[in-house]
């Protein structure tokens, strides 16, 4: 296969021609390329273009199909940037040049595109990879009707992988095994079903321009092709998948939204991972015979090894697993999240820039459509694991026998509350079930009026406690937030025990003194006011807050007051319960304190929506004053299996003092972290109730909150999943299941410490 030698100008003559041909005075610098010769031209003013001079031999009208190409994506208004062609000053697209040997070029201005190349930007976040596919797709949709009357045949027309195996001989043994191993991937191929159309041909990692984290435009248009439209994603797919950790994951994210904008046809999708790994082998195959044919240009070479890399991997990738991940990102993932905006309320929220596709779950980890696993390390609902199989095999059984309510009576229900009952100390012995950590909370606070006959309570700042009209009432999170209503006149809120970016600060008693002393306060102002206290709610951990661990002596002092006014301590254990501080199986104990009323929730059906109150006889007398209390589904004999299956394997499992071996190992490492990135303020909490705050500056503790987002994004992308919190959502909040271990903790420092660097 002949392969002309690129033209050889000098800068200077290149000045030369942009003077001369097209009035453009300017400095020149070569750029690099395959077979062309490309410069970059900056002038006196600011402007910016590229001098591009074909190689010798090069036919006018594969010229000329370009240009028009690039015209008629300029009528069609596409958004993304395209090179601009600049006539000459004869009004010419295309102008003749020659050597000093007589040998004629042909010569061509274009507008340079500001962007930096996919090939340098790192890493290649979930919103970048998107937004490839939306360019891919606008470019393919806007060419879809273009026709030129010049038609040829290209050797990377990815129906032309024949040609470049001719060259599989130049290979070494481990290449050529590989090659082979792949070869029947592509065998079966149905081109015919395949919809054609010009393509760009050459969507790679040197062609893509990147700007503020997406892509917005693609250059050279020099290998355009009429062949399978499909192609050119899968083109641009296989570049974008090299160095990734997880090529499948990455093909999905630029396919769905590649899909989203300009729908593939059920053949194509079909075909799409296939016609990647043609473009590879091609790839390598060709490079193996320009090492031979002109060694001197290096970039002919610059893609190989990567490129072998990635075969390597894909190779290992059954073909029916890879065309399931590319149907779940067609047919999945953007029809899921197209049924979700159709019919969920828009303020119900998604994590994350890039939406997760979430089909299955196994203890710490979770799966996406495309196969791609993620490290759990914030969802504490699933407190034992996700589909725990001991957990899953109770509801089963249980949903086979009977799944009734409570108007029955039930050894499930009672032994349940038995065991229930005996984790906590002191007199909380009376258990009322329910369905979710809301309707627990709602139920303590109606416990907590009826037992003292009054309505006011006590809260803390920036608290969150369920998602009822009453609890929004009662959570300063909601109700001082967008659309919220203020402060309910029944409803006081007390400082926050923030003792980072609290009025006061440190880890003494004395601090703990100074923030019960505003609830004191609190209470001599309501009883001048004539009212009464019905009690006194707060989480024993502040999650919302910002994973916070209270002074000490702070909820000692703060029960007595509001004990000695009359009111009930209600302590929140819907995020702490069973364990999760490793130190002590419910967040209160830590404090040496027991409250009147204990909701639970999250934990305890982990998963399952079950939620408990348990309280003391005395309170649960005064509630049984002739208006019944009945919840349809809670404490059914389905959830009460479920909560018997999650104390076993709580206990048989020792996950109490693996929370607490295995978050001190964390621990230890964040604040290892700590001292290398400015960016981390403070690390706090316990066992695997963690928060790491982010600051801009140390000293004035200013919110990084924007910097979290990224932070959280990147791990995202990375596979580790992980949350924010805090009022500045600044704080990284890590409550992953319990069965989260330390091989789990290198991997998030490691995904932290490379998410920093980027900061």
């Amino acid at each position: 296969m002949p392969v002309s030698a690129a033209p050889r100008f000098s800068p200077a003559e290149a000045e030369h021609y942009a003077q001369s041909l097209f009035g453009v005075a300017a400095e020149a610098s070569e750029l690099p390329s395959e077979r062309d010769q490309n410069f970059a031209l900056s002038s006196a003013r600011g402007e910016r273009f590229v001098l591009k001079i074909a190689r010798a031999g090069e036919q006018r009208a594969v010229l000329e199909f370009e240009n028009a190409a690039l015209s008629h994506l300029r009528r069609r208004a596409v958004t993304l940037d395209v090179p601009r062609i600049v006539p000459s000053l004869r009004e010419a697209q295309i102008a003749t040049i020659r050597d000093a040997t007589g040998i004629e070029y042909y010569l061509r201005l274009v507008t340079w595109i500001d962007g930096e190349l996919w090939v340098k930007v790192a890493p290649h976040a979930a919103q970048l990879l998107a937004s490839l596919g939306r360019a891919v797709a606008e470019l393919d949709e806007a060419l879809a009707d273009f026709t030129h009357p010049m038609s040829r045949v290209s050797r990377w027309d990815l129906r032309q992988v024949d040609h470049a195996l001719r060259y599989r001989e130049l290979l070494s043994g481990e290449e050529r095994r590989i090659v082979d191993c792949l070869r029947s991937s592509w065998g079966g191929l149905r081109w015919e079903a395949l919809r054609t159309s010009v393509i760009h041909g050459d969507a790679n990692d040197y062609n893509v321009l990147v700007r503020h984290g997406r892509v917005v435009g693609l250059i050279d248009f020099g290998d355009m092709v009429h062949s399978p439209t499909v192609g050119d994603l899968g083109i641009a797919l296989a570049y974008a998948m090299i160095g990734t950790r997880d090529p499948l994951a990455v093909a999905a994210s630029v396919t769905a939204a590649y899909h989203e904008r300009y729908a593939l046809q059920p053949p194509e999708i079909e075909a799409l991972f296939p016609l990647v790994l043609v473009r590879l082998v091609m790839s390598v195959c060709y490079s193996a015979y320009d090492a031979r044919a002109v060694p001197e240009n290096a970039y002919r070479q610059v893609t190989s090894p990567h490129a072998w890399e990635l075969l390597g991997r894909l190779s290992e990738i059954p073909l029916a697993r890879a065309r399931s991940a590319i149907r779940d990102a067609c047919g999945g993932t953007a029809r899921v999240l197209a049924a979700r905006r159709r019919f969920f309320g828009g303020n119900l929220s998604l994590s994350y820039d890039e939406p997760l596709h979430i089909v299955r779950g196994s203890m710490q980890y979770l799966f996406d459509a495309s196969g791609r696993r993620y490290l759990d390390a914030y969802n504490n609902v699933p407190h034992v694991g996700h589909c725990h199989p001991r957990v899953v095999e109770a509801a089963c059984r249980q949903m086979r026998r009977l799944n009734t309510n409570t108007r029955y009576l039930s050894e499930l229900a009672t032994g349940y509350a038995e065991r229930l009952v005996a984790t906590l100390p002191g007199a909380l012995k009376v258990c009322f079930f329910v369905n979710s950590g809301s309707e627990a909370n709602e139920l303590a606070l109606r416990l907590a009026r009826v037992y003292s006959g009054r309505q006011d309570l006590i809260v803390l700042e920036g608290a969150y406690h369920g998602n009822t009209t009453t609890l929004v009432d009662i959570s300063p999170y909601k109700h001082e937030g967008p659309a919220g209503e203020g402060t309910p006149s029944w409803v006081h809120v007390a400082p926050l025990p923030d003792i980072y970016r609290g009025e006061y600060r440190g880890s003494g008693a004395e601090v703990g003194e100074k923030y019960a002393e505003s609830v004191v306060r609190l209470i001599a102002d309501l009883r001048a006011g004539g009212a009464g206290l019905a009690g006194f709610m707060a989480e024993s951990w502040p999650s919302v807050g910002g994973q916070l661990e209270l002074p000490p002596g702070y909820l000692r002092r703060v029960y007595a007051a509001v004990r000695a006014a009359g009111g009930v301590c209600i302590a929140d254990e819907v995020q702490t319960a069973y364990g999760r501080l490793g130190s002590h199986f419910y967040g209160f104990e830590a404090y040496g304190v027991v409250p009147d009323i204990v909701a639970l929730g999250k934990p305890i059906g982990n998963g399952h929506p079950l939620g408990a109150v348990v309280t003391t006889a005395e309170i649960a007398a005064a509630f049984d004053n002739g208006m019944e209390f009945f919840s349809t589904f809670g404490g059914n004999t389905v959830s009460c299996a479920i909560g018997h299956a999650v104390l076993d394997v709580v206990g048989e499992e020792q996950l109490q003092a693996h929370a607490l071996e295995v978050g001190e190992y964390l621990t230890a490492g964040l604040r290892a972290l700590r001292e290398r990135r400015p960016l981390i303020g403070d690390v706090r909490g316990s066992g695997l109730f963690l928060g790491v705050e982010l600051v801009r500056d140390r000293r004035t503790l200013t919110p990084a909150t924007e910097s979290t987002a990224k932070v959280i994004n990147r791990l995202r992308s990375d596979g580790v999943l992980i949350g924010s919190e805090g009022a500045f959502h600044n704080v990284l909040k890590i409550r992953p299941p319990m069965p989260f271990n330390r091989q789990d903790a290198d991997l998030l420092l490691q995904t932290l410490e490379r998410a920093f660097e980027l900061e």
